[in-house]
This record gives structure tokens, C-alpha cells and sequence, in this order.
């Protein structure tokens, strides 16, 4: 077979009236005009005249056609005949006649052939054949001759089908079909497959090609229909199907995919061979080779009818194992009635077919093909589409095989499916006069209304083209090519910048060059020609497409949207669109290793069409190649590249210029009109698909920054911008002679300055140069170390400066690519891991290839549009298996941020808010106080589709024991565990591995947890939301499709209210006291389930009326007040009068005003209802951290440091927060610069500087730094440290700690262990850091000043100083509740440093904690602790000793020298000397006569420590009572039985138990050492000192899980640090401390009543006063 090569006709546009040759249009004409039949008109017919076409002069009509006169044909027996016309007379078919040239009949003897018969069909009378063969290649080719035989045969070469044979002499017409077969590369190459690529057909001196949606004849393409020879042969599409078709009845049909049917008629039996057989009935000798032997292998068959072209290389067959096979699992797959089954099915659509046409061959075909193709979608549907067809063909038309769900048919635009499709019923004018319409229907694609069917596709009435001569012109004028044979090139017509190659004989144009056109950063753009320019505008724009008029070039449009990152002067490319062949293909920022296509998000890689278009991971970007040659690169982040060839040189526009060669001209708009400014051009390009949920703006309007003089000059230097056009040490230099670096620098210094001086800005501007200097082959190597610009790899992966573009992916990890291009630089997986949708993945952990498109292990998915048919990728099939399924009543099929699902019609909202009042999910309305942990809501009937999920409350008691709120919400849904606690504030705790994490947090791509406004929202893929504000207020959003299906506190859901208060026992409760009690799922130490006591009594109506006023609860329901638009929406009557409550309960504290409005404010704003401003500087101000301000409406998606993917999809609405200043973007949960962003790494975000281990052994140690990369090293953990899990961080923490005590007298026990006496009165260093481990260690220090006490013999420690973050700490004796720090005197408790220290009264001791574990406590009276953990063994020095696990060489000096000498080593450790002597007692030291040290160690006095019997008794196990007894028996003789000191000295192994955790009995009475609290409070052995404070109740405390022994205020009261007050007496919090009522210091008067502080209730509002 020839080379065919294609060239485009030129097609005339329409005329207004169009005539045939030969004739012209007159408005007049004669309606009876001359014929060759009878050259005159008849009588009186000339007079009517119509409008019409006329034959031209010396020409006259035959037939229908204008021919000079001397082109006249025959009369015959009174008709006419055309010249060539063959006629058979007396309808016997004995006699042949044909007019000849001179106008003669010719006659002769004529008989029917064997299987033919003289009849008359369609008006023609003459031996028509007598039955039909049909021969059919389908698939992976299966081939089933005209004679009914079966077989397979796997080559990839041209072979003869079917052609006549032995012909000559008869008056049958000759002609040859020929098929292409190529290998199937849906097999991978894992066995030989193949499949039709081409057929041709050589008939009446025509060759016809069919091929992949296009026609050629003779080497010219055509659009069909096409009539050639008046009907000899037609070419037109029927359904799926190309169709040629002669006039003596051979018809080939190819799907131009997979399947090709042959039909010969009846009269060509034994007249033909090849592939097809020799239609002699006999299937036994269908093996006929050409040269005539018969055989039984199949490949010499298949061989022998090989046609030989020049320079192809083709495969005949496959021989053994390289042959496809199919396993059992896979075949039973295979053979359910959801796929190949359905064509055998006995109650399935082809019942009517059966009996017709045997189902088994097609069966075993279709299970055979998708076996070869791992179950692809479309090979099913092929497979049952083949059956169909042959069934149509055989007079059987199936209805209904194909659903919405099966094997839904893609119909071409402004088309529709049909099962019986009429495509011409509604066609372009003159198409008929090609082809006539087929009589019958056909499945297929029906033109909508309004359109015309023009032979291919549907379109208006102005885009029908012209059918003359038999052919079809489309309404655009092409280009021509020449067939010159010779030189090819020769007639080639070439565009401006192609030139022509001559590739197998056939002429090529192919582009001289590429161009390349980006815009990175700020958005920097470059275009085709070079034209440099900055727009900052953040709509959708077009950044270049095709205009004008194309020749032939295939369209394409490229968008891209931008968005600000902390800045609005500055925006970044965040989203990039290709339109091209009919797909729209999106890929966005952060969506790493995913893309949409046509709004679906999908994995890559990704290869669409007929591998028209790819998508795949190069390097660290998403790259988009067509087979035209354009390129599009996105880095996901802000760099878009676009590569395009030299032939669309003059046919683009947009952004990117005009690729004209002319960089002068490219500003010019959609209209052609050049535009004067850059923001104006920019703004033309918009595209009218902008997003209306986000306003976008083309410039920068207000609070623009700029850029001064001085720091411009800065970034012009050498250690930054400066180094691209450095004249020496640049790294950069090989590259400046190919690519002026000019414009980069200029950018760079633009960026660095509005970002004031953000690193990732530098980083960002060196790599868009690096980038494009790779891509002129010129690799810069180290320029990343040498500015420090590291890149972000993720998990399981690794940089490296030059990684080969293409890196081994899934599905097919083993497959060689072909790879091109310089190497990239980029995360590489590491070693037997491979890239699966952008995550390193172990490679045999791959998922799935499916239509093109990769699906991960396990990963479900809906087939169809209308969830009819529900796949999963099967890991341990390798592939996806797909089955019928369908949603619920209560779900509707809906595509959501690219993902096809069964959504829920609705949703519904239970709410614990307050005090907590609880709002079901059927509105049902309840209090509950209960403070232990209770089941909110969970799945309670197991259901197919519904996931498990369960949501548990802890509540705690605030200020009054009378009012509860939630403390802690956990839930556990998808595999996972999280607790979002008011203790963790802006955190979340991972349960799976008890890890404390920052928000945003992705989890396993199945939760995500990020900060909306001051409140926490997890969301799940299974449609479930939870919120939490760390305070008080807790919502569930459930999906209509639990309803019914729940149960807790929330009710069931299912839309009656009257029901919601069933216990689990499935009885209702009387009230919501017995409900939350029957939901109890765990307790905490002291929880109860019901308010006891005086103070739980309810509101007296007067109060009520106080609390209903406007200046407290009333605002809720005010009419005019600023929540008036909600009313109607959200009754705000059960809103107020929850307020009343808890504002009741807490006496007008407006804190718990604030609170309850807030609850109001929040239902109203997350329904989309505008609110009005309703705080003052009166009433619930909300004071914001550094760096925000508050706003009313912020937005409900913040933008945030973390780049992780789930977060592109927030659709939250406004709320007011606190929002980030301009510049300022939220780190965790704090406002930081731009520059000082973290990291995202395997979906965690990470401050910048934070340390974290992400191996379970802590083997790596990985660093957030700069250019907000993690690096991570091997790193085991130090001495003294393990790695484990500490109050939610991961890492390497202290084994263990030591204890040192000063007690008494003072009697000292080291970190060893070792016991002495000393009895000095300065200041002396109790512990001090003497060795940080070369910065490893925080130093601090703690020192101890003691006084003389008692006989003046002995001293008793009187203050404690701990030095450590730069603070200086004092807690002084009996002087509880407060501590200086940096001389200023503060109120407990105090929370410095970022929560990293903190200061507490526990009991009667003030207790100073770090977060690397020291702990300092003094009762303020006479025992001191320290508490050091293991990573400072061996590191310290002081009273204390070294911590070295020797108790024996303790008593070191300063100098690291030893003394044996007490007083000695005490004076050595003096830290001032206040002018008197600072050693011991020196030779006055105390001791106790035997008699008194007896009396004092009776179990009346010391020995109640020992006593077995004794309230200490637990205790004796874990710390040793005997040096207690012998200290206070030493102590209590200095000063002759002095009861305080006894009192003390107990005291002091009351604390060391207490502090071990150990429970202890009470010891005191009103006669043995009775303690005296202040008024308002009482002793209790384990007093809450935490909880019951102002402090804790206006702001966040972490209270310590010990208690100590110590005052606790009464009910009804809280502890002010002073005394115990009524709540209403609370002061206020100021920068994180607390302030007395009253308290003055260059602040305002805070006035009693809390007016200008308590809304900082809960810590909630973000509000530090």
C-alpha cells in the first residue's frame, strides 16, 4: 500500500443561490426547459416562468445534469438514457444494452452469475446478488471469517483483509481491503497486543483511507460525505461508524477505534481471499495463504498477507508467553452482567439478538480485550458496541444497552444520544444529494434543535459548508499541500516560520523554531518577543490563545489567575487553565501531583484523547504536552512557563504577546487596538469567567507599599539581587552572555522590596533565572548553598541539582520513558520509592491506570456523570473494577471541587455553646451542667456508605461551680483521633501518635483542621464538620444522609424534636440532666453530672429583668440593634434567653454577656446574614494580638503560611476575627512577616526554626528553615534523652529527671542524693547550668537567700530567684499568689514566653515550670525543690551538686575543685555579700540532746511521717519519709518544739508526696497544726488554686494535673490572687497578665464590674487587653 499523504481542498465560501456546472441563476427562467429527450418545450409551457437555474448557452440538460449538446445520450423504447448508461430490456436480464458515445445502443447476449438473481430494487431492475458474507476484526484483533471462523492474531504490520480473488472475466468489479494493525499501548508493553489503526479501501481506481477521524481519497483528505462516480462510491458516517459503501453492495464500517466490519455480497462467494477467508462456506480451509496452500498456524497465515511497505517496522503475531492470557480472578471479574456479561445475559438487553447472531464469540472477545487492557472502560463498552452493531446489521436493533451509568455515549457539541438516531433528519442543504439518508435508525448522536447535520457534526446554519461534485467543503478556507511524488516539498505551503521536511515520502511542514513566554513571582512576564513588564492584578486573565484566522492550526487558550500571598501589591500566579481539544484542563496552586480536567480532579500522570494531550510531574512542576507542540509548565506554586512552535507564529494573543518577532506591538487588546498602559492592557485580557465569590482587582488601590532609594540599593548588591549581573564570583555568569539577566534583577529587587526583604523573594527570582538558563543547556550548580535557598522536599524524598526530568511514576513504575530535555533540578524519591500523585510511595504500593487517567490504591470513584457506577482501584486485582451503585434518596450526584459524589441535600447543625445549652440537630433545646465526658453524637446503626464517626464533650466548670462549658472536644472519625482542647489553644492533638499539631493540618488527604476566624473547623471527606473555638461553643454539621442513623446528646436526626432526649437505652429522658447523665462515656478526677449545693439555685425573675436590658442580653433581640436582619432567620428569643441564664449565673460579668452574644453573632454570620458592628470600646471590645486587627466580616479561609493542598477548597463564610495586618500572614497562630513563614511537610505546617522528628525512632532530626524548606539529618538522641512522646511533641526528651531539696533548716538533698546541712544566711546558687552542651542546653539559674530563724542557730530559705529566657524571677517568702519578675510585682498565674514558662500557685506553693522540663517549687514559707531533667547530667553545679549520679564528689567548687568541707563549699556558692559573714553556723552549730530528739520522733509529732498507720502511709514506697522524720526532729529541737516549725517541717513531706502524685489523708486538725484560710475560703487536702481564679477564667491556664494541700475559696467565690472575690470583682487580663480591680499603671482605670477587660473571656476572643 502506498504512502498516502493528505492535502486540505480549498473550499469557496457560500453563494447567495448556488447552481451546478454548466448553468447560472435567472430570476426568470422557463419552468419546462429543453432536454436531450425532447429538444423542444411543450405546447404553452414556455409562457410560466420560476425562479431557478438555467443551462448556459450551446449546453442542455440530461438528466439532471447541463452537457453540450454533443454529450446527448440515448432514446430507447421511448426513454432516455445517459452516455455510458446500462439498461437490461424485457426484465429478463438476457439482454445487456448500454448507450454509447455517439447517442447508439449497443445490445448483447447477458446471464445472472451463480448467487445472483434478476429482479428489480430501489426503481433499478438487473442481476442483484443473492445473500451476503460478513467478516469482522475487532479488538485485540479477534477476527471471525465471512465463513464463521475464529482466530486471533497479534500483528502490527498492513495486512490484506479481504480482496477479490479470481475475478477476471467476470462482470465482477475488483477491489481490496486493507487494515493498519498497530500494538496496543494500553498493554505497557507487558504482551504483544494490537489493534486497527488504518483501513483502506481500493476500488473503481479510488484508494480511500480511513484513520482516526479522518478521510482521505487518493492522498487528499476529505470531509465526508463524499460521492464519488454518481454513487459508485459513498463515504458517510452512520452512529459511531465510517461507512464506504459501493454501488455493486461491498460495504466496509470502521469505528476508527477497534472494530471492522466487511460485507461482501453474495455474488463474491469463492471470489475472495485474505485475512476474511474465501467465503465458501467451508471455515476448514479458511487459512488460505496467498500463495493458495492452506495452514494451521495462525502467524503464517496472518503472515503471508502482509503488504510490504518501505522502511516500517511491524511484528507478525506473537508466539507463547508473549501472548495475552487471562487469570481466573480476573475473567470472573470480567463476566459479571456489570461488563462483559451483559451481552450474554439471559434477561439482558441483547436478549433479541441471540438467536441471530451467537453472544459467546463477542463474550469471549470483550472478557479476552479487557483482560489486555486491565478493565479500561472504553474497551468494554467497544467490546459490547461491536455486538450491537453486527446485531443492527443482522436486523436486530438492541434498545437500551447503554444507561447514563453503562457505557454512556460522548456525543460531539450541540449533539445528543439517541438509541435509534436519525442523524440526517434535520441536515445541511445539498447533503442529501451526496448520500440519501439511511432508511432505518441507528444508535448514535442526534443534531439538538436549532442545529444542522453537516456529514460529521452538528452546526448552525451559517457553518454549513458546500457539497459540490460529490465532495464536501467546510466554510474555512485552508491551506493546500502538493502531492508532487518527485519532491514532495515542491508544492508543500508552508506557513511563515515552518519549513518543509520529507519524512517516509511525505512532505512535512515543521516549525523552525519555539517560542517561550512566563510570567514567575510578583507576576513577572516575559513574552513570546521578549517584551518585559510586571501587572499585579489578581482576576483570571487570558494569558495567550489563538486569533485570527488558524489555516489549519488546532486552537487552544491559555488562562491563569493570580492571587495576593500577605500583600496586595504583590500577586502570584495561583491557578493556570488550558483550553485545548475540547477539554479544560486546571491545574491550581498547592494541588501537588493532581490536576482538573473538565472540573474533575484527577491524579497524574494523566493522557487524554488519543494521547492528544499529557499531563505529568517533571522535576517539581506539573507539565502539560499536546501532540501540536504546546508546552505548559506550572510549579503548583508561582512559576508558569508556556513553550509554543514557530507554526502559530502571528496567530496568538493575550499576555503573552502576539509572537510576531516585534516586541514593540504587543500591547494591544482583544479588538486589536494598542493600549498605552500595561494596567490598562492587563485589564482588557480579563476572561468573562472571573470568580464571583472572590473580588479581584487589576492593581494595587490603597495601603500600596513601596519601595525607597536606600533599600533598593541594598538588594542591587551582590549578597542579593546583585548576583545575577555581578562582573566577578558569579555563579550566574556562564549564563549571562545566552540570557540577559537584567530584567530578572530588576524583578528580584522589586519583590525583595515590597517584600521587605522576604528570602524566598531572592530564592524565587535566582531559580526563575536558573530555570531558564536549564532550558538553553546551561546548569548552574550550587547556586542553592550558595545563597541559602534549600528546597522543600517532602517524605521520602531528597534533592538533587540535576535529576532527569522524567522520574519513574505510577502506575507503570518500570516503564522507560522517553526522556528529553536538560536534567531539572528536584525532590527525587528515594530509593525504592516512586512518585504516585505527586507523594513518594513505596513502588509496589502503586494504584491504577484507567482511561488514561492513575486512581491510588483503594482510591473510589464514580465512572459516569450521574453516580451510576462506582470503581474502586483494586490493588489486589492491579486494577479498577467498577459496579452498579447509586446514591440514597437523601443525596444528590454533584461535582464539588473536582470531586464526583453522592452530597448530601442537605445539612443540619447540633450546638453545645455556653453554659452549655444544647441545640439538637432537630432543634430541640436543653441545659445540661454535667462537667465528666459525654458522648455529643456518633453512628449508632451501622449502614453500608456511611462512615463511622464519634464525638465526645468534656466539660469543666468556670468560676462557678453552678455553670460548666466545654472544655474539650475529641473526635474520632476516618481511622484517627483528634482532641481540639481549650488547653491547646490554635493547636490540635493527633491521637493516633498523641502528637500536638500547628494548624492547617491534612490528614491522610481524609481530614483537614484549620483556623476559621478564632475557631477550630475539621472537615472530613465524609462530608462531617466539626468547629470548636477552644472556648466554650462546639458545632457538629451532620449530612442528610445520617439522618436517623445518630445518637448523643445531639439526638437522632431525624427531623422530630419530641424524641431527642433518648438515652441509650432507647427510653426518653424527663430532662436534660438525666439525658447527659446516660451519655457519660469517661470521667475525669472530680466530674459530676448534676450542679449540688447553694449555689445551683435558678434566676429570680427581677434578675432576669436586669439581664434582659440592652446593655446586656438584650441586643440579641433588640429590633433595631445590629443584629436586626438575622431575626428573621434565627429567632433570636432562645439566644437571649440562654444569655440571661449564664449573665445570671456569673452576675452581670460581661464576659459571659459577651459569650452568649457572640453564639448569636456566629449562627448569624455562618448562614450568610450581614450583621452591624456591635461592639464599642464599652461593651465587648476585642482587643487583637500584634500584627491584626479585627474585622467584622473576615474572611472564613485565612490565608496562611501552610502550602498544603486541602485548602484550596475552603468554603467558609465571613466571621469576625482578628484578622493579619497587610504584610502579615498567620504561623500557627500568630501574625508574622511574609520573610518569616514556615514549612509545610507531609501535610503539617511548621514554624520556622521548630525542631521535629518524623520517624518514630527519632533517627531523623528534621529543621524548618529558611525558604520555608525542611532539612532534615541523621541525628540519634543525646545522652540522658530517649525519644518519646512529650505533652504532644515527638522527639528526643529527658529519660528521667533529678530532685534536689532545700527544706528547714535548710537540709539539703542533691541531685544525687547526697544529705547535708548548711546553715549559711546570704545568697547562694542552689543550681546552675555550668556546661550548655555548646548551645544545646538553656542555661538557667536558680539561687536561694536564707535568714536566721528560731535559736539564730539555723537558717530557713527566705526568697528563691530563677534565672532562665532572659527573665529574672523572685518569689518571696508568705508572699503567695505573686512573683517579681524583672522587678516589676506580677499576680498569678503568669505565662511568659509563648506559654514556654510558666508561673502558678498550687495549694500554698508557688510552682515556676518550663517547657524543657525545670520546675521550681517554694511553699513560701521553708521548702524549696528543684526539678532538672536528664539532658543536664553532668552539666550543673551549685548546693545542689553536679548531677553526675555520684553522690560522693558533690560538694565541687567553682572552679571544678573538691572540698570535703560544708561550710566551704557553701561560701563558694555565695552569690553577694550584703557585709556579713556568709558561711555556716561555723563551731555554734545546733544539735539535739537524745531525750528531746526521742520525744520529738513520737507519731504526735515528727514520727506521724513514718507512722505505718499513719495519713502518710501511701506514701512510703515512693519517697523515703526517713530523712523527713530526722530534718524535722533536727529542725523542731533548734527551736524547742516550736509548733510552727513542727507544722512546717510535715508540711514538707506532705508537699514531696504531693508532688510525686501520691493521694494522702488528711493530717491536720483543729488542735494538730489547723491552718487558717482568709475569708471566703477553706482547707482542702487537695485544693483546686488553679481553676478557681479570675485568671483562669479570663484567659487560657494550663493547670497542673498534681494538687497540693492549701486554701480553696467557698462556692460562688474565685481567688483574685489577693483574696477570694465574687466573680462580678474580677479584673482584667493586660499583655497575657493578670490586673486587680482597680489596679493602675500607665493604663486606663480598669473600673469595677470588669467594663474594660472581660471580653477576654476564655481566652477566646484573641483578646490580650
Amino acid at each position: 500500500m502506498a504512502n498516502y499523504f493528505f492535502f486540505f481542498a480549498i473550499c469557496p465560501l457560500l453563494a447567495a443561490v448556488k447552481c451546478p456546472n454548466n448553468s447560472h441563476y435567472e430570476i426568470c427562467a422557463t419552468a419546462c426547459p429543453a432536454t436531450c429527450s425532447s429538444l423542444a418545450p411543450p405546447q404553452g409551457c414556455e409562457d410560466i416562468c420560476e425562479e431557478s437555474c438555467a443551462c448556459d448557452e450551446d449546453y442542455i440538460l440530461s438528466g439532471n445534469l447541463c452537457v453540450p449538446f454533443s454529450q446527448c445520450g440515448c432514446v430507447h423504447n421511448d426513454r432516455y438514457y445517459k452516455i455510458g448508461e446500462v439498461f437490461y430490456q424485457n426484465g429478463q436480464c438476457q439482454l445487456e444494452c448500454k448507450c454509447t458515445q455517439d447517442g447508439e445502443v449497443e445490445c448483447k447476449n447477458f446471464s445472472c452469475g451463480p448467487n445472483e438473481k434478476c429482479k428489480i430494487e430501489n426503481g433499478v431492475q438487473k442481476c442483484h446478488p443473492v445473500g451476503k458474507g460478513v467478516c469482522r476484526a475487532s479488538g485485540d484483533p479477534h477476527y471471525l471469517s465471512f465463513d464463521g471462523r475464529k482466530f486471533d492474531f497479534q500483528g502490527t504490520c498492513t495486512y490484506t483483509l479481504s480482496k477479490s480473488c479470481g475475478v477476471e472475466g467476470t462482470h465482477l468489479q475488483a477491489f481490496s481491503v486493507q487494515v493498519e494493525n498497530e500494538q496496543w499501548d494500553q498493554m505497557r508493553g507487558k504482551k504483544k497486543v494490537s489493534v486497527t489503526r488504518l483501513v483502506a479501501m481500493e476500488v473503481y481506481g479510488f484508494t480511500l483511507i480511513m484513520r482516526n477521524k479522518m478521510l482521505g481519497i487518493n492522498g487528499e483528505f476529505n470531509n465526508l460525505p463524499v460521492n464519488l462516480n454518481n454513487g459508485a462510491v459513498k463515504v458517510y458516517q452512520e452512529g459511531r461508524n465510517y461507512v464506504i459503501a459501493t454501488d455493486f453492495e461491498l460495504v466496509v464500517a470502521y469505528d476508527l477505534v477497534y472494530h471492522v466490519t466487511v460485507t461482501v455480497p453474495g455474488n463474491y462467494r469463492g471470489k475472495v481471499c485474505g485475512l476474511c477467508g474465501n467465503f465458501n462456506g467451508d471455515k476448514n480451509d479458511d487459512f488460505q495463504m496467498s500463495n493458495h496452500q492452506v495452514t494451521n498456524n495462525v502467524n503464517m497465515f496472518g503472515t503471508s498477507w502482509k503488504i510490504t511497505i518501505p522502511n516500517v517496522v511491524c511484528e507478525n503475531g506473537c508466539e507463547g508467553d508473549k501472548c495475552p492470557n487471562c487469570d481466573a480472578a480476573h475473567k470472573a471479574v470480567f463476566s459479571k452482567p456489570t461488563y462483559c456479561g451483559i451481552i450474554a445475559a439471559a434477561n439482558g438487553p441483547f436478549v433479541a439478538c441471540h438467536s441471530k447472531i451467537d453472544p459467546q464469540l463477542y463474550f469471549d472477545d470483550c472478557v479476552f480485550d479487557l483482560c489486555a487492557s486491565n478493565g479500561e472502560g472504553n474497551v468494554l463498552c467497544d467490546s459490547v458496541a461491536a455486538y450491537a452493531y453486527n446485531c443492527h446489521l443482522a436486523g436486530v436493533d438492541v434498545k437500551d444497552w447503554r444507561t447514563p451509568s453503562f457505557c454512556p455515549m460522548k456525543c460531539f457539541s450541540n449533539s445528543h444520544y439517541e438509541m435509534c438516531a436519525e442523524t440526517c433528519s434535520t441536515s445541511c442543504p445539498g447533503l442529501t444529494e451526496i448520500v440519501e439518508c439511511p432508511t432505518g435508525c441507528t444508535e448514535g448522536c442526534e443534531c439538538d434543535t436549532g442545529f444542522l447535520f453537516n456529514g460529521q457534526t452538528c452546526v448552525n446554519e451559517t457553518e454549513c459548508g458546500c457539497y459540490e461534485n460529490g465532495k464536501t467543503y467546510k466554510v474555512e478556507v485552508m491551506l493546500t499541500c502538493g502531492t508532487n511524488y518527485n519532491d514532495p516539498c515542491k508544492d508543500a505551503n508552508c506557513r511563515v516560520q515552518e519549513e518543509c521536511r520529507v519524512e517516509k515520502g511525505k512532505a512535512l511542514c515543521v516549525p523552525k523554531f519555539t517560542g517561550t513566554c512566563w510570567a514567575w513571582g510578583d507576576p513577572h512576564y516575559h513574552t513570546f518577543d521578549g517584551y518585559n513588564f510586571d501587572f499585579q492584578g489578581t482576576c483570571k486573565y487570558v494569558i495567550s490563545k489563538t486569533c485570527g484566522t488558524l489555516y489549519g492550526l488546532v486552537p487552544f487558550s491559555v488562562n491563569e489567575r493570580n492571587d495576593n500571598r500577605g500583600n496586595t501589591a504583590v500577586s502570584y500566579v495561583r491557578e493556570v487553565d488550558v483550553l485545548v481539544y475540547g477539554y479544560t484542563i486546571t491545574i491550581r496552586k498547592n494541588q501537588i501531583g493532581q490536576i482538573m480536567v473538565d472540573g474533575e480532579l484527577v491524579n497524574l500522570p494523566v493522557q487524554l484523547g488519543d494521547g492528544e494531550v499529557t499531563v505529568l510531574q517533571r522535576g517539581n512542576a506539573a507539565e502539560l504536552q499536546t501532540d501540536f507542540g504546546l508546552v505548559v509548565t506550572y510549579d503548583w506554586n508561582w512559576h508558569v512557563v508556556i513553550k509554543l512552535p514557530s507554526s502559530y507564529y502571528g496567530s496568538v494573543c493575550g499576555l503573552c504577546g502576539n509572537f510576531n518577532g516585534n516586541s514593540g506591538d504587543e500591547l494591544q487588546n482583544p479588538t486589536g487596538q494598542a493600549i498605552s498602559s500595561v494596567i490598562e492592557w492587563g485589564k482588557s485580557w480579563q476572561t468573562p469567567d472571573q470568580d464571583k465569590d472572590n473580588p479581584c482587582w487589576d492593581t494595587c488601590e490603597k495601603n500600596c507599599p513601596t519601595c525607597d532609594d536606600n533599600n533598593k540599593k541594598l538588594y542591587q548588591t551582590q549578597a542579593f539581587c546583585g548576583a545575577l549581573t555581578a562582573k566577578t564570583n558569579n555563579v550566574f555568569q556562564k549564563c549571562n552572555g545566552k540570557l540577559d539577566p537584567q530584567a530578572f534583577m530588576n524583578s528580584c529587587v522589586y519583590d525583595m522590596c515590597l517584600n521587605k526583604g522576604d528570602k524566598k523573594m531572592l530564592c524565587q527570582a535566582l531559580d526563575s533565572y536558573n530555570q531558564q538558563c536549564r532550558e538553553d543547556g546551561i546548569i548552574i550548580k550550587n547556586w542553592r548553598q550558595t545563597f541559602g535557598c534549600p528546597m522543600n522536599c517532602q517524605r521520602y524524598s531528597h534533592y538533587e541539582e540535576c535529576a532527569s526530568p522524567c522520574q519513574p511514576s505510577c502506575p507503570f513504575p518500570k516503564e522507560k520513558q522517553m526522556c528529553s530535555g536538560t536534567c531539572v533540578e528536584a525532590c527525587v524519591c528515594d530509593m525504592g520509592y516512586v512518585l504516585s500523585a505527586g507523594v513518594c510511595v513505596p513502588s509496589k504500593t502503586c494504584g491504577c491506570s484507567y482511561q488514561g487517567l492513575y486512581f491510588k490504591p483503594g482510591q473510589q470513584f464514580w465512572a459516569d456523570e450521574t453516580c451510576g457506577r462506582l470503581c474502586t482501584c483494586d490493588t489486589t486485582l492491579g486494577m479498577v473494577t467498577c459496579r452498579d451503585a447509586s446514591c440514597s434518596s437523601n443525596e444528590k450526584c454533584t461535582v464539588i471541587d473536582g470531586e464526583r459524589a453522592c452530597r448530601p441535600i442537605s445539612y443540619s447543625l447540633c450546638t453545645a455553646s455556653g453554659d452549655p445549652h444544647y441545640r439538637t440537630f432537630d432543634d430541640r433545646k436543653y441545659d445540661f451542667q454535667g462537667t465528666c465526658e459525654y458522648q455529643l453524637a456518633g453512628l449508632c446503626s451501622q449502614h453500608a456508605g456511611l462512615v463511622p464517626f464519634n464525638v465526645t464533650v468534656q466539660n469543666d466548670n468556670r468560676g462557678s461551680k453552678a455553670v460548666s462549658y466545654t472544655k474539650t472536644v475529641k473526635i474520632s472519625i476516618h481511622g484517627a483521633t483528634l482532641i481540639i482542647s481549650k488547653e491547646y489553644p490554635y493547636k490540635v492533638l493527633v491521637s493516633i501518635d498523641e502528637v500536638l499539631a500547628l494548624l492547617p493540618l491534612d490528614y491522610n488527604n481524609e481530614l483537614t483542621v484549620f483556623q476559621s476566624g478564632r475557631t477550630a473547623v475539621l472537615d472530613t471527606v465524609a462530608g462531617i464538620t466539626v468547629s470548636f473555638d477552644w472556648g466554650s461553643t462546639v458545632t457538629i454539621s451532620l449530612p442528610s444522609t445520617y439522618q436517623g442513623m445518630v445518637c448523643g446528646l445531639c439526638g437522632n436526626y431525624n427531623g422530630k424534636a419530641q424524641d431527642d432526649l433518648a438515652m441509650p437505652n432507647g427510653q426518653t429522658a424527663p430532662d436534660g440532666t438525666r439525658l447527659g447523665d446516660s451519655w457519660q462515656v469517661g470521667i475525669t478526677p472530680g466530674c459530676s453530672s448534676v450542679c449540688q449545693g447553694p449555689w445551683c439555685q435558678a434566676c429570680s425573675d427581677s434578675q432576669k429583668k436586669v439581664y434582659q436590658a440592652t446593655k446586656y442580653c438584650g441586643i440579641i433581640a433588640d429590633k433595631a440593634g445590629p443584629f436586626r436582619e438575622c431575626h428573621s432567620l434565627v429567632d433570636p428569643t432562645p439566644y437571649m434567653e440562654d444569655c440571661v441564664y449564664d449573665v445570671c449565673q456569673y452576675h452581670g460579668h460581661q464576659g459571659s454577656v459577651c459569650d452568649a452574644v457572640e453564639v448569636y453573632v456566629s449562627e448569624c454570620q455562618s448562614r450568610g446574614i450581614t450583621i452591624h458592628s456591635w461592639r464599642t470600646n464599652t461593651f465587648c471590645p476585642m482587643k487583637c494580638p500584634a500584627n491584626s486587627h479585627y474585622t467584622l466580616c473576615a474572611t472564613g479561609c485565612p490565608t496562611s503560611c501552610a502550602s498544603l493542598t486541602s485548602f484550596a477548597t475552603c468554603h467558609r463564610r465571613c466571621a469576625e476575627a482578628c484578622e493579619c495586618d497587610q504584610g502579615y500572614l498567620l504561623s500557627g497562630e500568630t501574625c508574622v512577616p511574609v520573610r518569616e513563614c514556615g514549612c509545610s511537610y507531609d501535610g503539617q505546617y511548621y514554624k520556622k526554626g521548630e525542631v521535629f522528628y518524623p520517624e518514630d525512632k527519632c533517627m531523623k532530626k528534621c529543621t524548618c528553615g529558611e525558604n520555608g524548606a525542611v532539612t532534615c539529618q541523621e541525628e540519634k538522641c543525646r545522652k540522658g534523652e530517649v525519644c518519646k512522646l512529650l505533652n504532644g511533641v515527638k522527639g528526643c526528651h529527658p529519660e528521667g529527671e533529678a530532685k534536689c531539696v532545700a527544706s528547714g533548716d535548710p537540709h539539703y538533698t542533691s541531685f544525687d542524693g547526697r544529705r547535708f546541712d548548711f546553715q549559711g544566711t546570704c545568697i547562694y546558687t542552689l543550681a546552675k547550668v555550668c556546661d550548655d552542651d555548646k548551645g544545646q542546653l538553656t542555661p538557667f539559674t536558680v539561687t536561694q537567700g536564707n535568714e536566721k530563724y528560731g535559736n539564730g542557730k539555723v537558717a530557713v530559705t527566705n526568697a528563691v530567684a530563677v534565672t532562665v529566657y532572659g527573665y529574672v524571677i523572685y518569689i518571696q517568702q508568705r508572699l503567695p499568689w505573686k512573683v517579681i519578675v524583672n522587678d516589676e510585682l506580677l499576680n498569678l498565674p503568669l505565662s511568659l514566653e509563648e506559654g514556654s514558662l510558666i508561673v502558678t500557685q498550687e495549694g500554698r506553693n508557688i510552682v515556676i515550670r518550663t517547657v524543657f522540663g525545670l520546675k521550681v517549687l517554694y511553699d513560701t514559707v521553708y521548702y524549696v525543690e528543684v526539678v532538672v531533667p536528664s539532658t543536664y547530667q553532668g552539666r550543673m553545679c551549685g548546693l545542689c551538686g553536679n548531677y553526675n549520679n555520684k553522690g560522693s564528689d558533690d560538694f565541687m567548687l567553682p572552679g571544678e575543685k573538691q572540698t570535703n568541707d560544708i561550710t566551704d563549699f557553701g561560701k563558694a556558692w555565695v552569690v553577694d555579700l550584703p557585709g556579713y559573714v556568709c558561711g555556716g553556723c561555723g563551731g555554734q552549730c545546733s544539735s539535739c540532746e537524745p531525750v528531746k530528739a526521742a520525744l520529738y520522733g513520737k507519731p504526735d509529732s515528727c514520727g506521724i511521717i513514718s507512722a505505718p498507720n499513719g495519713p502518710f502511709k501511701a506514701c512510703h514506697s515512693k519517697v523515703d519519709p526517713a530523712s523527713y522524720v530526722s530534718n524535722c526532729v533536727f529542725d523542731v529541737c533548734a527551736t524547742d518544739g516550736n509548733k510552727d516549725t513542727l507544722c512546717d517541717s510535715i508540711q514538707a513531706y506532705a508537699l514531696a508526696c504531693q508532688g510525686a502524685g501520691i493521694q494522702i489523708q488528711p493530717w491536720r486538725s483543729t488542735s494538730f497544726c489547723p491552718v487558717s484560710c482568709p475569708p471566703h475560703s477553706h482547707y482542702e487536702v487537695c485544693a483546686d488554686t488553679c481553676k478557681g481564679t479570675c485568671a483562669s477564667f479570663l484567659q487560657q491556664v494550663t493547670c497542673s494535673e498534681s494538687c497540693f494541700e492549701g486554701c480553696q475559696c467557698d462556692a460562688g467565690f474565685v481567688s483574685d490572687g489577693i483574696q477570694c472575690v465574687p466573680l462580678d470583682n474580677c479584673g482584667c487580663v493586660h499583655n497575657n497578665k493578670y490586673l486587680t480591680v482597680n489596679f493602675e499603671r500607665d493604663l486606663t482605670s480598669a473600673k469595677s464590674g470588669g467594663q474594660e477587660i472581660t471580653h477576654i473571656f476564655h481566652f477566646r476572643a484573641n483578646a490580650h487587653h
